[in-house]
């Protein structure tokens, strides 16, 4: 992202300064003392321009060459640089505008302020007007704290206000208030993040396959043994996926349902479709899920988009829904509405077409090393994961949406 920050009120609390210094020049000058604190800048006071010339050669120059940057300012922009975010700094401050002496002066100290404090950046613009900026570079959020121009400043451009006395009524659209450095690198990653998915697997993340659970492979062999007793259950797991791969678009009672018809001849079934579905569905319906993943899945729908990508039949849909709800989702690819199954590459060519994230905000997480191959191929962050090993799971997300 394009950042544009403001100096004073963003990388410096100057108004405690003013209110400090203020104070300190009224009681020495014996002049009256604050009318407004909460107004903006020399709004707190009444004050002809001689006295206020006099009192900036007085504080100006100490304040702008010796005001500490607000704490964290420095690291955070340097974690926003490090992350490839471009940072502009855009000030309007006093005389840095002019083309004169002291504004040649104050633009000096400025940047030796800069490099004094640590605050990297790109580049320096030194605006009256700043929204010509915003326009030209693009600037994706700008920080700003000036109660008198964020209004105009939002018909360009996102504004993060820093939050000070004296902007606490602004509420407008298009503008984030935040209190800190580091609310403001939280925020700007909740925007980035956003742009960001996390896709889940369902058998072996979300639905169990594993052995001395009631698991898929448990309900395969009870499935066929409840139409045909006589069946080795030693071989019914391989014989039925090796029927099934193929006719992944089977739907429940067709006439013509090639799926069950082979499934049928393969285990020399004594039942009809019908009879047969009926019976899958109840049995399949035992199959244990991971709650606490689907917990965790949908705990980061206010963080990024989250996804299901899952080779299965129409008939297990209504499964899947029950144990995940699948309208929290905000996509739901599934091999038998697609007409393909991982690990084809086009179901992940469908994923990327249809979502429009870059491959390198897209984070899969499957419990086959086959798919997740795939998808590293194509750029993606993957997680080789069971349902089991959710602090693999928790610790990859975050370190995905971290970055």
């Amino acid at each position: 992202m394009n950042i544009g920050i403001d100096i004073d009120g963003v990388l410096t609390n100057d108004d405690d300064c003013l209110l400090d210094t203020i104070t300190k020049y009224v009681f020495e000058n014996n002049l009256e003392g604050l009318k407004r604190p909460y107004e903006y800048e020399y709004g707190k006071v009444n004050w002809n321009q001689s006295i206020l010339d006099d009192y900036r050669e007085k504080y100006f120059w100490d304040y702008c060459q010796n005001e500490p940057a607000r704490k964290y300012a420095s690291e955070v922009i340097k974690k926003l640089k490090d992350e490839g975010n471009n940072i502009y700094i855009i000030t309007s401050r006093h005389f840095t505008i002019e083309n004169t002496k002291e504004g040649e002066k104050s633009r000096e100290i400025v940047k030796e302020w800069l490099k004094k404090n640590k605050i990297i950046y790109d580049e320096i613009y030194f605006s009256p007007d700043k929204t010509k900026e915003f326009d030209t570079l693009k600037i994706d959020i700008m920080i700003e704290d000036s109660p008198e121009t964020i209004p105009t400043f939002i018909k360009h451009t996102h504004i993060f206000c820093y939050d000070c006395r004296y902007n606490r009524d602004l509420k407008l659209d298009n503008m984030t208030r935040v209190f800190s450095w580091y609310d403001i690198y939280s925020k700007i990653k909740e925007i980035e993040n956003k742009n960001k998915i996390v896709i889940f697997d369902w058998g072996g993340v979300i639905e169990s396959h594993t052995e001395g659970e009631y698991s898929i492979d448990k309900a395969i062999i009870n499935l066929i043994k409840h139409f045909n007793s006589k069946e080795d259950e030693k071989t019914i797991v391989e014989r039925y996926h090796a029927q099934s791969v193929e006719d992944i678009t089977y739907h429940i009672y067709l006439e013509n349902d090639k799926w069950f018809q082979k499934i049928e001849k393969e285990f020399n079934l004594e039942c009809n479709s019908e009879e047969f579905y009926d019976y899958y569905i109840k049995e399949f319906d035992k199959i244990e899920y991971y709650k606490d993943v689907v917990e965790f899945a949908h705990s980061l729908k206010d963080r990024c988009k989250i996804a299901i990508l899952s080779n299965l039949g129409s008939l297990d849909k209504q499964r899947l829904d029950k144990q995940v709800d699948l309208k929290k989702f905000n996509y739901v690819w599934l091999s038998f509405e697609l007409n393909c199954r991982k690990p084809k590459e086009k179901i992940y060519e469908i994923v990327e077409n249809d979502c429009k994230i870059e491959p390198k905000n897209i984070l899969f997480i499957d419990d086959s090393k086959e798919n997740i191959e795939v998808a590293k191929s194509r750029c993606w962050n993957t997680c080789l994961a069971t349902g089991h090993e959710l602090n693999i799971i928790k610790e990859k997300v975050n370190e995905f949406l971290n970055k």
